[in-house]
């Protein structure tokens, strides 16, 4: 296969750790079979298709395969990448750019080193600008001794993005960790993942699969190393999983803090739904949706297996709020045809501090509580509450 000039991608620079650098492609188009080669070295990094994809090329070892990546994937040009269907190893974080769409459907990404994460973007822009528009599809990402939980960061991490697709991924993490987590993100949707953390777990374990964050100095550290502009209490809107399977010690988690001296408990997510799925909490809450507003909840098996059935952490859904704000009660919540099990309660929703959610409907829900089948659903502080079609039991 011929290397054309028209096809080399501009040199990473090595002292550049998050920089992103753009294909240099001249104005006539690549055509199928055309390599593509690294501006680092005579490196092939992979193949155009007939579609205008890439499809990577392996490398010789995990060090080879990181860097190659690093560089197809880190600028923000629009591109399609295709990871052949085999086991991929990488030593590095991947960096990805804006407008990527990257296809992993058979293949097995494997990070060698227990230390490092799979998939990064750090900060650069607030309001949501980090980076957009991106889509991965398909893929087992695994990470070396996941089992042992020796690392406690993240498998995905995304902060102040938008536009972000997660597609049929089989992501890994361990009980201490998150598969998943998101940062002041906003339109993020998951389908059709399978989020799953591996080991074994204390009974104490708190740590999501799935981690909706605010952006703080506490919660989020890697965004606070870049700037205090990135953590001024960003909340994460319009996030949607659907037809997705979701275990960890919690399954799914929106985050709040106190920190600060409480100064960003008024700040709430807003419109999260979760439809079609299975989310497990192994030893604390399945879902935990604290300081969110306009929640949908539907057709979803959740289950909190938590052994401290005295406890907020066995609460199968649990939908609180901790601050006081004019906003949260105008906001909606629906939680219907869902099967929920919890220890304390099953469904709990509260709202605390004198603030109110707004008009809850819970309906044609299965709710289950080891405490007794009083406790499998209680709803409290809000503007109004429509129930119907409930059946309660104990667990």
């Amino acid at each position: 296969m011929k290397i054309t000039n028209k096809i080399i991608i501009c040199a990473l620079s090595a002292l550049m750790l998050f920089s992103s650098a753009p294909f240099c492609v001249s104005a006539a188009a690549p055509k199928a079979g055309d390599e593509v080669q690294s501006a680092q070295s005579r490196r092939i990094l992979g193949t155009y298709r007939k579609d205008g994809s890439i499809l990577f090329k392996m490398q010789e070892d995990a060090h080879a395969n990181g860097n190659a990546l690093w560089e197809l994937l880190s600028n923000d040009k629009k591109k399609t990448i295709v990871l052949p269907k085999k086991k991929i190893k990488i030593d590095r974080v991947l960096y990805i750019g804006n407008n990527t769409t990257l296809i992993a459907k058979g293949a097995t990404i494997f990070q060698t080193d227990w230390q490092k994460t799979l998939i990064i973007h750090n900060c650069d822009k607030t309001n949501y600008g980090s980076l957009k528009n991106v889509t991965i599809k398909g893929g087992k990402w695994q990470i070396k001794d996941n089992a042992k939980a020796r690392r406690s960061t993240s498998s995905f991490r995304f902060a102040h993005a938008s536009n972000i697709k997660l597609i049929g991924c089989k992501i890994e993490t361990n009980y201490i960790s998150h598969a998943v987590e998101l940062i002041a993100c906003k339109n993020v949707t998951v389908d059709g993942c399978t989020l799953t953390a591996k080991g074994k777990t204390k009974s104490t374990s708190l740590e999501e699969a799935l981690q909706i964050d605010i952006a703080t100095k506490a919660t989020a550290p890697s965004c606070a190393a870049f700037g205090s502009k990135y953590v001024k209490g960003q909340t994460c809107k319009n996030i949607t999983v659907k037809n997705s399977k979701i275990t960890g010690s919690r399954g799914i988690c929106s985050n709040k803090t106190d920190s600060e001296g409480g100064k960003w408990l008024k700040k709430h997510h807003t419109n999260i739904t979760v439809t079609g799925s299975i989310v497990t909490g192994a030893t604390s809450e399945a879902l935990a949706l604290h300081n969110a507003a306009g929640v949908t909840v539907k057709n979803n098996k959740i289950t909190s297996k938590g052994s401290r059935v005295s406890t907020v952490y066995t609460i199968g859904l649990n939908l609180a709020s901790f601050g006081y704000n004019s906003a949260t009660a105008k906001h909606k919540n629906i939680i219907s045809g869902n099967t929920i099990r919890g220890g304390r309660q099953g469904l709990y929703v509260i709202a605390y501090k004198g603030n109110k959610f707004g008009k809850t409907t819970v309906k044609n829900n299965k709710l289950y509580a080891k405490s007794g089948k009083p406790h499998a659903m209680e709803i409290y502080n809000c503007k109004s509450v429509v129930k119907s079609k409930n059946k309660t039991y104990k667990w």
